[in-house]
């Protein structure tokens, strides 16, 4: 009998933490991804900027997210796990509501911006959960599982966005609100679940919490980040400004890459518990880079025979970036500053994409399809270099180690 009710209480404390950061993760993913489809409506049609300013919106929420982490390494531990993302769901709340009632775009900026740090929290708490909660040996595998349910909690907030904010944009900030409440709801309900996450180790005073390997964790967060900002807001200008491809045939090519995104995140973490996170992250960037590179044949071939195969090879590649990331370079029983950190530096590579691809749009002058088809390779095969040079550095600081 004992011996039932520990196998039972090892499998409870085990699989419901994964379940639970599973749902929170889910729920907290759903926000932001309805803002998408209706960023026109609610930057450009609501407060008449331009085009190019509305993508500060996007942009704007990664100094909020630095704000956070500077936040939590002052606080440490003096508040609970499960506090802390109560405060962060009902702030999402708040601002998101606001958001959906102010008449000036610098105030929306604003509360974009401290919605950030928001956001930031409501996602590293429940990652953070998700690694802690069972052995090293599958750390790769939850990693994977919780990466496929944040896509397909992404993929479901974008398509809830693009029907409830046909009519008025303002209606997905009411909902974002709603949902960010409801986190609130769960969390105050599961509260001991959620407070019952194992204890990251405490660094000495002074001491950076993160590790050297977690520093080149964060630099592979960032590339990948603002490679995906490319994919997802400078892909899609150009390729509606210089190629004849319909709105249509572009939505069906970028869903289809989020969906194997959502589909090869799991297998990718399983593959790098077997074969280890360095070799699984090479794989990876090679075929990211690869079905970029591979964007280039568009100045041949027609843009409808190419584009498809291409987003789904890149999303191949890209369902195994962060599994393996995690799983080669960042410790099972890292705190929530660890991985707050760690989302923040992926969200300073997203901004820095964005304007990357702005500035080379709006300052280089070469036509769009020119400008698509020299810059998506290059962009491939420095990605590919950065990859192999990182996984280079941390392998020898394996060694090192060892």
């Amino acid at each position: 009998g004992s011996i039932i009710t520990m196998s039972e209480t090892t499998k409870t404390s085990h699989q419901h933490p994964l379940v639970l950061g599973c749902v929170l993760l889910g729920v907290a993913a759903i926000p932001d991804a309805m803002v998408v489809p209706v960023l026109h409506d609610l930057t450009v049609e609501r407060f008449g900027v331009s085009e190019g300013a509305a993508h500060a919106f996007m942009a704007v929420n990664f100094i909020g997210a630095l704000l956070v982490v500077g936040l939590l390494a002052f606080l440490n531990r003096s508040i609970s796990t499960s506090v802390l993302l109560m405060i962060s769901a009902a702030t999402s709340c708040g601002l998101m509501a606001a958001m959906a009632t102010v008449d000036s775009w610098w105030a929306l900026l604003g509360l974009r911006c401290l919605e950030g740090g928001a956001d930031l929290i409501m996602l590293s708490i429940p990652f953070r959960m998700i690694a802690s909660c069972g052995t090293t040996k599958h750390y790769g595998m939850r990693m994977g599982v919780s990466f496929s349910v944040m896509f397909l909690s992404l993929a479901f907030g974008a398509g809830i966005g693009s029907v409830i904010g046909r009519g008025d944009a303002t209606n997905v900030l009411w909902a974002s609100s709603l949902t960010s409440g409801i986190l609130l709801l769960i969390v105050a309900i599961m509260r001991s679940s959620v407070d019952n996450t194992s204890s990251s180790p405490r660094p000495k005073d002074g001491a950076n919490p993160l590790i050297p390997s977690e520093w080149i964790c964060a630099s592979f967060l960032a590339l990948d980040r603002g490679l995906s900002a490319l994919v997802s807001v400078t892909l899609p200008i150009l390729i509606t400004s210089g190629f004849n491809v319909s709105l249509k045939t572009l939505g069906i090519a970028l869903a289809g890459m989020f969906v194997v995104l959502a589909i090869f995140s799991a297998p990718a973490g399983l593959i790098a518990d077997r074969i280890g996170g360095i070799k699984v992250r090479v794989i990876a960037s090679i075929l990211c880079g690869l079905g970029l590179a591979g964007l280039g044949l568009m100045r041949w071939l027609p843009p409808v025979v190419i584009l498809s195969p291409c987003l789904l090879l890149y999303g191949a590649g890209a369902a195994g970036l962060m599994p393996s990331a995690f799983s080669a370079s960042v410790r099972r029983e890292a705190s929530t500053l660890v991985f707050s950190t760690l989302q923040a530096a992926g969200q300073g590579g997203y901004a820095l994409g964005i304007v990357a691809g702005l500035l080379l749009v709006s300052f280089i002058a070469l036509p769009p399809e020119t400008l698509l088809t020299s810059l998506f390779p290059v962009a491939g095969v420095l990605f590919i270099g950065a990859n192999l040079l990182l996984a280079t550095s941390l392998r020898h600081l394996r060694g090192k180690v060892g």
